[in-house]
């Protein structure tokens, strides 16, 4: 018996982009008759796991939205016979998409017979479109005269330098096309937690090493994003410097080249927007939203206030319900 799975795009992000909202990249999935689920749902799982962790942040900045698709559209089965809604691969412009996945599997012998998917294929390289091969799916690339070869002169196969050294594991293609994206895109924090859900302790290092250590840069990014998630606790300069495994001084100089502020004012003005989100959200008093902002005391808070706001926090709770500050 086959089982039929209707498919949003509203499951992986928002369709729409609000001003001052995160960027949605649209990741496209490409898949045939008999092609293999676990790798397609390997990929989707941790783009949907990288949102969450977005979500949990504060300032979110990009969300994935995926849709899948195949040359006709409709209804189409995996090798295990589940059944997938799909949109049709032309009907939407290449160059709407961050980056297009071939799916593999079993059926990629007769999908590489299949001119119409070809011929969609082969005009989605000309144009701009990032494709990139789950396992078995480099037999579809080559049938449409795009090996990794092609694909990486063209500049579109961003991955394709790790050819020769690929594993066949379509779940290990996924996951080390997905994680990649995701450092490239989020940092190597939201990558290796995304991998930490998925991987036990035994394969979590060896995909860690695959996708590469962080570099300075990406180290300070990763631990300003830890300020500002851990900014309501009572953490220090040098706490953040450990998470980047810096000296405190070698951190203070990468951060400040980096994000344009000492790591101190950085951890003071995520304590200053957290305090204006409870202010003007909650009606905890001006004390325990110090308590709960790292600020030690109302006082404190207070002082702050007027020196950044010449106003008083609760003077900016009244201004900010009466809407005379945005």
């Amino acid at each position: 018996m086959s089982h039929a799975i209707p498919y949003s795009d509203a499951d992986l992000g928002s369709e729409l982009e609000t001003f001052g909202g995160p960027v949605v990249k649209h990741i496209g999935i490409v898949i045939y008759e008999g092609f293999s689920l676990v790798g397609v749902g390997t990929l989707i799982e941790t783009l949907h796991i990288a949102n969450e962790l977005q979500e949990t942040t504060k300032g979110q900045r990009l969300s994935y939205r995926a849709s899948i698709m195949s040359a006709r559209g409709g209804i189409v089965a995996c090798s295990s016979s589940i059944r997938i809604c799909t949109e049709r691969l032309d009907a939407q412009r290449s160059d709407a998409f961050e980056a297009l996945y071939i799916a593999g599997g079993p059926g990629v012998t007769d999908a590489s017979s299949d001119d119409a998917l070809i011929g969609l294929l082969k005009t989605i390289c000309s144009e701009s479109a990032a494709i990139s091969a789950l396992g078995s799916g480099h037999a579809l690339l080559t049938a449409a005269g795009l090996s990794c070869e092609t694909c990486a002169a063209l500049g579109r196969d961003v991955f394709a330098q790790d050819c020769p050294t690929r594993p066949r594991d379509e779940r290990i293609y996924a996951l080390m096309y997905a994680l990649r994206r995701l450092k490239r895109d989020l940092g190597y924090g939201i990558a290796s937690s995304a991998a930490e859900r998925l991987l036990d302790n035994q394969h979590l290092s060896i995909m860690l090493s695959e996708i590469g250590t962080p570099t300075a840069a990406e180290k300070t990014q990763e631990s300003a994003r830890w300020l500002e998630r851990n900014c309501g606790k009572p953490v220090s300069v040098i706490d953040a410097a450990h998470t980047a495994a810096m000296s405190g001084r070698n951190f203070s100089r990468h951060f400040k080249r980096q994000m344009g502020l000492t790591p101190s004012q950085y951890l003071l003005n995520a304590r200053l927007k957290l305090s204006c989100e409870l202010l003007a959200n909650s009606e905890l008093p001006i004390d325990k939203i110090a308590r709960r902002t790292g600020l030690s005391s109302g006082e404190r808070l207070s002082k702050l206030f007027r020196k950044q706001f010449s106003m008083s926090p609760t003077e900016y709770r009244a201004r900010k319900r009466a809407g005379s500050i945005s």
